[in-house]
């Protein structure tokens, strides 16, 4: 029988929790209990237990296989406060409906709402039975759009769900609409919370669950990675096996873009949500992003507080066959505000195609095993390039875990998705899988490689990371993090303008000192409103109409007094040539990356001209032809970046093409 909080104690420790979550542990009691309202006539709904023998079985064998750690099975619900529970009224008015969801062999639960629009001023409480655990008040601005929503964990099988209509309110035309999916049955207890008293642990739910070898990331051995450490999160995330709606635990990160503008995009492994269902009801709504949910010292002895997060949208992925295993989320209803206030940091990545004898030498991989409080594992060992059974050739980082002052941390299910850093800090890779453990230090480990889902993955948008994580192109090899605790950055790090836009562009300055501005290239057609400010500030960026067909770019410096810098760029498009424009598939170009040559082909047109622009708009190599329709270019002369191809044909027709050289 676990030991439980008494409410004296909880209430205490809820209070506590106030700083880390608007809605999950408040402190705040749901109505029923100040208004002392009897639990004996709540209705109770009896969840029917699914048949698990075989899945389990399958599923105990695949943790490391590149498949989701599962650990819960949804079992389909139609519930409603129309058609089931009770609404009862207070004397000092309120109108409040309750209903208990019971099931006495799941080891733990959530609920989800296939609809959950809450009036202004109402609020919504779920509970368990003994009230040690109370989550809510969830309110309207939970969850605006009124979508699909999750409840937080319980253990065992019960919860008890509340809904307190705003005071004397409740009509037609201010009632809730909410109505229950799916009850989340948990046939794992890994990850679940875990509010035992210290002596009465075992290790099978909360802090702990992971294999004994696991490090803690608040260790030494996180020391040089505290920024990156508040980036990363655990993901509750669902998809389909035989048949059945499941869901488990993987690991991702925040991930920050060129743009620098806060959007917040989560990147992960695609396996850990194969076949997540959309319609009838969208399940990526029901994902749930737990950040911090880490042991504040080198070890544990108590559960730990984390800041939840719920609902995400798919933006681009590429599979285990045939590909890199990514994933790449936006995670609903948040702002880089939400993402400031909670001192979170979205990393940084290198997007570069090492060779083998340059690749990284060490760095970590930062991640949650088993749904466990976020561990750390490190590398001193040269990275290689591998395949992950039927992923893409040379598409995924090798690695070997190294022994370290507290032990030698590995991996194991629950770790998917997690982000492999290189020594200066920035995302190479996601986990896809492998065969470590804590009596295997040497199995292979598999990451798959952010060079490859840059664009390798497929020719359009969401098959790769390129035009979410770099959409002005600034063509850049990596892109540093952003710390929103930091003492300097600006929202965003990075505009762009069309040619024809003279009108004045905002940069919001975040400093904790004076400041100056320099330019490092040439400013002339643009205007900055000030150069210099004592803290936070405001940068309007003004520039001219740009009257030539190449696009411009302006990169400034931002530099405090100790000597810290941020850097902003600016770019606008170039006009219009009037020329007629050829739709680019008309054109081939391989292999792209390039090395030492680029081959253009195309069944139709006959080029007169060729040239090679770089990304400042700048023309690095010029060709002229008689006319021909396919033709051999050297690149080897040029840097490794990315650039454009402009052909002119024999029509006096213009395409335009990208690569990359490396």
């Amino acid at each position: 029988m676990k030991k439980l909080l008494s409410i004296a104690l909880l209430i205490l420790c809820l209070t506590l929790f106030q700083s880390v979550s608007a809605q999950i542990n408040s402190g705040i009691l749901p109505q029923s209990v100040v208004a002392q309202l009897s639990e004996n006539n709540v209705p109770q709904y009896d969840v029917a237990t699914p048949d698990l023998k075989a899945f389990q079985a399958k599923n105990d064998a695949s943790f490391n296989n590149g498949t989701l750690f599962k650990v819960a099975i949804v079992v389909p619900l139609q519930l409603s406060t129309e058609n089931s529970g009770i609404w009862e009224h207070t004397d000092d008015g309120y109108d409040i409906w309750r209903l208990k969801l019971h099931n006495e062999n799941a080891l733990g639960c959530c609920v989800l709402f296939d609809h959950f629009m809450l009036p202004e001023g109402s609020q919504f409480f779920a509970y368990n039975s003994d009230k040690s655990l109370i989550y809510g008040p969830y309110t309207h601005e939970d969850n605006p759009s009124g979508e699909e929503y999750s409840s937080n964990l319980f253990v065992n099988g019960d919860v008890i769900l509340e809904y307190i209509s705003p005071r004397h309110q409740l009509n037609s035309s201010d009632a809730p609409n909410i109505s229950i999916a799916g009850y989340n049955y948990f046939f794992r207890s890994e990850g679940l919370p875990d509010h035992r008293v210290q002596g009465s642990k075992d290790g099978d739910t909360g802090y702990g669950a992971s294999q004994s070898c696991m490090i803690n990331i608040n260790c030494s051995e996180g020391d040089n990675w505290r920024v990156q450490q508040r980036g990363v999160a655990r993901m509750l995330c669902y998809g389909m096996e035989d048949g059945s709606i499941v869901s488990g635990w993987c690991s991702g990160t925040l991930i920050n873009n060129t743009m620098g503008d806060g959007i917040p995009y989560f990147l992960t492994a695609n396996h850990c949500a194969d076949g997540c269902p959309t319609s009838p009801t969208n399940y990526w709504n029901y994902f749930q992003f737990f950040f911090n949910y880490e042991c504040p010292y080198c070890t544990c002895n108590s559960e730990p507080g984390k800041i939840t997060y719920n609902g995400c949208t798919k933006i681009a992925n590429s599979p285990i066959t045939g590909g890199s295993d990514f994933l790449l989320l936006k995670i609903n209803g948040k702002t880089w505000t939400n993402l400031k206030q909670d001192g979170l940091v979205m990393n940084g990545w290198n997007k570069t195609s090492y060779s083998s004898n340059n690749a990284p030498t060490s760095g970590v991989s930062i991640h949650h095993p088993a749904g466990d409080v976020k561990k750390i594992s490190t590398y001193n060992t040269r990275l290689t390039s591998d395949q992950f059974s039927g992923g893409a050739t040379n598409a995924y980082w090798n690695v070997a875990w190294a022994q370290t002052a507290h032990g030698r941390s590995v991996t194991e299910g629950g770790s998917s998705g997690s982000p492999l850093f290189n020594t200066e800090g920035l995302v190479i890779g996601t986990l896809t899988g492998g065969s470590s453990s804590c009596t295997n230090y040497y199995g292979r480990e598999l990451y798959g490689k952010v060079s490859y889902h840059w664009s390798s993955a497929g020719s359009t948008n969401d098959k790769k990371l390129q035009p979410w994580l770099d959409p002005i192109p600034l063509s850049q090899s990596t892109c540093n993090y952003l710390d929103f605790t930091s003492g300097l950055y600006t929202i965003p790090a990075a505009h762009i303008f069309n040619a024809n836009t003279t009108s004045g562009f905002n940069f919001l300055v975040y400093s904790n000192g004076p400041w100056t501005l320099s330019y490092l290239n040439d400013h002339s057609w643009f205007t900055t409103s000030t150069e210099s400010g004592t803290g936070n500030s405001v940068i309007t960026v003004s520039c001219q109409a740009n009257t030539n067909t190449i696009s411009r770019r302006g990169t400034m410096l931002i530099t405090k007094s100790d000597g810290s810098t941020f850097q902003i760029t600016v770019k606008q498009e170039g006009a219009a040539s009037g020329i007629s424009v050829i739709a680019e598939n008309e054109f081939t170009i391989y292999p792209n990356p390039a090395h030492d040559q680029i081959n253009i082909e195309s069944v139709d047109h006959f080029i007169t001209k060729v040239e090679i622009i770089d990304m400042l708009g700048k023309v690095v190599y010029s060709y002229n032809t008689n006319g021909a329709n396919s033709l051999t270019l050297p690149v080897s002369q040029l840097e490794n970046a990315m650039y454009l191809i402009r052909m002119t044909t024999v029509d006096n027709e213009v395409v335009y093409k990208k690569f990359s050289k490396n």
